[in-house]
Formats: C-alpha cells, sequence, structure tokens
C-alpha cells in the first residue's frame, strides 16, 4: 500500500491511510467524493469500486495508481462545476 500512496501522491491525487483497516482512501480534490482502495485477502490485487470489480495487480504500484487517477478524473468530471 505504501508505494501505491506514493505513485497516487506523485499524480497529484490526495490520499489517506486509513487506520481501523489495511485502505487508502484517495480523491482528486479535497471537496470530491472519497475512493476506498484495498488488496484482496489472496493479496494479490487492489480493487477498489467492488460493485464493478476493478482491480490491478499490487505488483504493479504505477499502473494501478494511473488507472485510479484516471478513474478519478472521469468520475469527478462528471459530478458537477465546484467553481
Amino acid at each position: 500500500m505504501t508505494e501505491l500512496c506514493r505513485e497516487l501522491a506523485k499524480l497529484g491525487v490526495k490520499v489517506g491511510m486509513s487506520d481501523a483497516r489495511p485502505a487508502l482512501t484517495v480523491r482528486g480534490n479535497l471537496a470530491d467524493r472519497r475512493l476506498w482502495i484495498e488488496i484482496t485477502r489472496s493479496g494479490e490485487s487492489f480493487v477498489w469500486r467492488r460493485d464493478d470489480h476493478v482491480r490491478h495487480a499490487v505488483d504493479d504500484p504505477a499502473g494501478a495508481a494511473a488507472q485510479i487517477a484516471e478513474y478519478l478524473k472521469l468520475r469527478d468530471a462528471g459530478s458537477g462545476d465546484r467553481s
């Protein structure tokens, strides 16, 4: 999770670590909704958007970060103007 956290921060994503469970919360901007990211029970994948079962291999934190950042960008662009 630490490497994913670093990769997300490099991309400008706001990252928080949960103290209640092994998970990250991320958002594009502080006003955006949080997205929870966890590691699957098998320890092989990062998972988010559980309803869609979106996953990415844990041995590629940079690729996972890019995929998460793109998802946040698209999700948050569709949620209205905050200016």
